[in-house]
């Protein structure tokens, strides 16, 4: 906007004595000087002239004039009739007026409005992904933006175009927190989206932070760009149990796997006869030192982000007693082992017995052969 505006324009001169501002509404760099001119007021002693300040160091009207004494180091009337505030803050925000008459009788009268501001540091994109995943919400980064004042605005954009949020592909989670001494704002921007299929593979995503004030360029985050992967179909989820057939003895180990090719891989839980453990997902389910509890049916769920969940087929586990000669109830093979030995140990006595009364027949042939 050109020089000698109407009033309400933003001016800003730099003088000797600091920032010289001859508009209604200012703004002034957080810790600089601030000059405020009073119109019509003489250049130099004797001099008719009040300043009246609101602002927010004050309950009601602080009044001022070459007369008085200055308000600590917060402001004070020059020789010329300005007022200076030698480190504008926060709190020197407000209104200020100034009312003078020259050697002539003429009053003149002016009145401020100022704001003050901070820029802060250049912002940045914290936790960015590396990859995202077509058809699912990603978390693409935070945005922050730290001391600036007043609040200002964090805004994302994708290749460049303004990235606008509807709930749905694209949502972001804002927090904006204000430092209890100093007053400068601290911004945070989450962004989450949901690529499409078939869409770009390496998309760019930026931000950036635009001062709660007029006329100040906005500050831009370093790109990132994402590799986005399309996801792989969810196969056939399998579930190999060892020892093969889920059989082992009392103390023994099972090892349970769950076996779900996808990309990304899916999360794997575990059910025991129908209710699901409270385990941490894992594909692999351990069963050490098994007891008679840790007997029945297991099977897998592998749930994938854009496929759903699928179910594996069950298995049974169980233990194979044992007596003291062996393998005993609940064991099929040790039940036939022992059935073979009973008729192995007949058939034994069964020889025996013939053999014994093969002997007894052939030496009584033998002993009536000799008494002929």
């Amino acid at each position: 906007m050109a020089a000698g505006a109407t009033a309400g324009t933003w001016m800003l001169v730099l003088s000797l004595w600091g920032t010289v501002v001859g508009g209604q509404n200012i703004t002034a760099r957080m810790g600089e000087p601030l000059v405020l001119n009073c119109k019509g007021a003489p250049k130099k002693p004797p001099q008719q002239l009040e300043w009246k300040l609101n602002t927010g160091r004050t309950e009601a009207w602080k009044v001022l004039s070459p007369q008085g004494s200055p308000w600590d180091s917060v402001a004070r009337v020059l020789p010329n009739g300005s007022l200076l505030l030698p480190a504008v803050g926060i709190q020197d925000e407000g209104t200020f007026r100034c009312r003078a008459t020259n050697r002539h009788g003429k009053e003149t009268k002016s009145n401020y409005r100022v704001r003050v501001y901070q820029i802060p540091g250049k912002p940045e994109i914290i936790d960015p992904a590396s990859e995202l995943m077509a058809g699912i919400p990603n978390k693409v980064g935070t945005c922050v933006s730290e001391g600036g004042y007043p609040a200002g605005t964090l805004s994302w954009h994708l290749d460049g175009k303004p990235l606008i949020p509807d709930g749905k592909g694209v949502s972001v989670k804002e927090e904006i927190r204000r430092h209890p001494e100093t007053g400068l704002f601290t911004l945070q921007s989450e962004l989450m989206v949901t690529p499409a299929r078939g869409g770009t593979a390496h998309p760019t995503f930026s931000c950036s932070f635009s001062p709660g004030i007029p006329r100040r360029r906005a500050l831009n985050t370093a790109p990132i760009q994402p590799s986005v992967w399309e996801p792989v179909p969810l196969e056939e989820v399998r579930l190999v149990v060892e020892p093969e057939g889920g059989a082992v003895v009392p103390g023994g180990t099972v090892t349970l796997t769950c076996e779900a090719p996808a990309q990304p891989p899916p999360q794997i839980h575990w059910v025991k006869d129908g209710m699901p453990l409270p385990l941490p997902p894992s594909p692999i389910l351990l069963l050490p030192e098994v007891e008679p509890q840790d007997q029945g049916t297991y099977s897998c769920v592998a749930t994938h982000p854009s496929h759903g969940s699928q179910e594996s087929r069950s298995v049974s586990i169980s233990i194979i007693e044992t007596g003291e000669d062996g393998p005993t109830t609940g064991d099929v093979g040790g039940s036939g082992l022992g059935t073979l030995a009973l008729v192995l140990g007949i058939l034994g006595g069964l020889g025996i017995a013939t053999l014994l009364i093969g002997i007894i027949i052939w030496r009584r042939r033998r002993l009536r052969g000799e008494e002929r």
